[in-house]
């Protein structure tokens, strides 16, 4: 399939393996995560931020994400509104998290076609577990890395070549799906193709610069685009 993306003509290959991110590409967590944030913050005397704030600054990590949130913090600081966020958030997990329009029907379509699937996300894998489980998505995905599975996580591309090198698939029939720069630092790092998706928590202009081969607007195009 030929696709022209911003005067580029750009052919895929048939796509044997697809790895996904999780926030902000499969599930918008948002809330749940502002939400434990937020607690966070006012446990440490700090104020509450912005949904919107709080969404810029998800993708690396939870430490990544309170040391955004208080500025000039110290380690320990960090540390201590670290451990609150993981309590907060194990008791708020999926109380606002849903799938985006047309992911479980897609990914159902894609495994329909005998792709391999895999998620790689920074989010710590007992929360990326029973997230996938209650929303009934962990049987679809042939393997799932979190933040914590590996030595190294995004941008770094570690998780995604393990994920290569145990599904046996070669990287020119292997594509990385998600909403952030690390998404795609992963994916390029890693040597393989990578689509950005507009609807998550990044705007058009930084999935532009952060360098995604190609980037949709929807979920459902994956349809069209993975043959």
């Amino acid at each position: 399939m030929v696709i022209d993306f911003g005067g580029k003509f750009m052919k895929m290959h048939r796509m044997e393996l697809i790895i996904f991110d999780l926030d902000g590409t499969l599930i918008d967590s948002s809330d749940d995560i502002a939400w434990a944030a937020n607690k966070s913050l006012l446990y440490m005397g700090e104020s509450e931020k912005d949904i919107e704030v709080i969404k810029e600054n998800i993708g690396w990590g939870v430490k990544f994400l309170l040391q955004r949130l208080m500025p000039g913090a110290g380690e320990e600081s960090i540390r201590t509104a670290r451990g609150k966020f993981i309590e907060y958030y194990w008791d708020h997990l999926n109380v606002n998290t849903t799938l985006y329009p047309g992911v479980l029907e897609t990914l159902k379509y894609l495994r329909g076609l005998d792709k391999k699937m895999a998620i790689v996300t920074n989010k710590q894998i007992k929360f990326t577990e029973r997230i996938l489980e209650e929303l009934a998505i962990r049987g679809i995905f042939d393997m799932v890395l979190g933040g914590d599975s590996l030595p190294n996580r995004k941008p770094h591309p570690e998780p995604v070549e393990k994920v290569i090198s145990t599904l046996g698939v070669v990287k020119e029939k292997t594509v990385f799906v998600g909403d952030s720069p690390a998404d795609c630092e992963a994916g390029k790092g890693a040597g393989i193709f990578t689509i950005g998706v507009e609807y998550g928590f990044r705007d058009r202009e930084e999935l532009l610069g952060a360098g995604f081969d190609i980037l949709i607007k929807e979920f459902s195009e994956l349809k069209d685009i993975l043959v």
